[in-house]
């Protein structure tokens, strides 16, 4: 669904490992290089050094959230939990000019439950009160073309806003912390027809608010040293219905609320995620990529029912 909540935040073995051996050591000892952050020039470096890299490399995020139903005159109903690890690769193409592309492996817990669903496990949906069955899915790839001005989408569909301004996200500085905190409101086609797929598709068009956020060590960010900073990560979305929920066209939405930070190195990441990914989604460990063509939870459940 990256092109419907996500679309608006690599992995070979060597990238990961190869870390910059700064990566653990504080910059404050070291001369700092102020970024003009209202500057296009300065306004996306930061932003990358938050997001990704500034130089070829491959990074990670790992979050973690819930999902809640959210129907006009019911109170909002929790009905299941989330995590993901995004593998995050950048290309430097030149001077401001990047490729920065994301695989994600997404995982469900039952909800308030540490343990990840099985395969096929069944979660009940207190809305309609039937069992639904949320497939773990992956999303991916998305090619964001960074550079001075504002970002687009390369290689699949674009839905970003194309007003050829340049690059300008804001920014709060609060205790030599860097925040960037962004939004985006998205309507697109459906990738499921509710002809075709009446339970599964909320309509015609995909609806999705999103608010994200960043934080980095401001000094990080401005030692030229330091060319992926390790950020934290929240997001908040309301979204149309996922289609595994089977809601059909009933009024309402999914409000997600998810947070999680940068990692440099696999060995970061959870060791019982890392394992479940394995056993779900292997191809996520395929190297030089996981897999070349766009997926999505939405072509991944037409294919399952066109089996």
């Amino acid at each position: 669904m990256r092109h419907t909540r996500r679309g608006v935040i690599g992995l070979s073995a060597a990238g990961l490992l190869a870390t910059s051996a700064y990566a653990a050591v504080k910059s404050t000892s070291r001369p700092r290089q102020p970024i003009d952050l209202s500057s296009p020039a300065g306004n996306v470096t930061a932003y990358l050094k938050l997001r990704a890299s500034t130089e070829t490399r491959d990074v990670l995020m790992w979050f973690t959230g819930r999902l809640d139903l959210v129907i006009p005159g019911m109170s909002v109903q929790p009905i299941i939990d989330v995590e993901s690890l995004i593998l995050r690769r950048t290309e430097r193409l030149g001077e401001l000019s990047w490729t920065v592309t994301d695989w994600e492996a997404a995982l469900y817990r039952p909800f308030g439950e540490s343990r990840y669903l099985e395969p096929g496990e069944t979660v009940r949906n207190p809305r309609t009160g039937t069992e639904v069955t949320p497939y773990h899915y992956t999303e991916g790839p998305v090619r964001f073309r960074f550079s001075d001005r504002e970002p687009r989408i390369v290689g699949s569909r674009d839905i970003l806003p194309n007003t050829g301004k340049p690059f300008s996200y804001p920014w709060r500085v609060v205790n030599d912390d860097l925040w960037m905190t962004k939004s985006s409101y998205i309507r697109a086609p459906h990738w499921l027809s509710p002809e075709e797929f009446p339970q599964e598709s909320s309509g015609k068009e995909l609806v999705v608010a999103t608010h994200s956020s960043l934080r980095g060590s401001l000094a990080e960010i401005e030692d030229p040293q330091v060319t992926a900073v390790r950020s934290d990560f929240a997001y908040s979305a309301t979204s149309s219905w996922l289609p595994w929920m089977k809601m059909g066209q009933t009024p309402g939405m999914v409000s997600w609320a998810e947070a999680g930070r940068k990692l440099l190195d696999l060995g970061e990441a959870p060791a019982a995620q890392i394992e479940m990914i394995r056993r779900v989604h292997p191809q996520w460990f395929a190297r030089p990529e996981p897999w070349p063509e766009f997926t999505n939870m939405y072509l991944q459940h037409k294919a399952r029912t066109a089996r």
